[in-house]
């Protein structure tokens, strides 16, 4: 894989990594108004972990195909 993808890669999971921790900060410091607005940033946590796996797994797969 070419460094300049990379780096972009690893960018966007620390990205996504750094939203999940404000939003989960937010929700532990009982930053949230009611039960809707946790259960919106709830799945919001889940779409961001669920999208870095994603990211991370294609990273793998083009590391493999790299050395192939």
């Amino acid at each position: 894989m070419t460094i300049v993808v990379d780096q972009t890669l690893k960018f966007i999971v620390s990205k996504m990594d750094e939203r999940c921790t404000e939003l989960r900060e937010l929700i532990a410091q009982g930053g949230i108004k009611d039960f809707t607005e946790y259960h919106k940033l709830c799945g919001v946590i889940q779409g961001l972990t669920f999208a870095k796996e994603t990211i991370t797994g294609l990273a793998k797969r083009l590391e493999i195909e790299d050395d192939e």
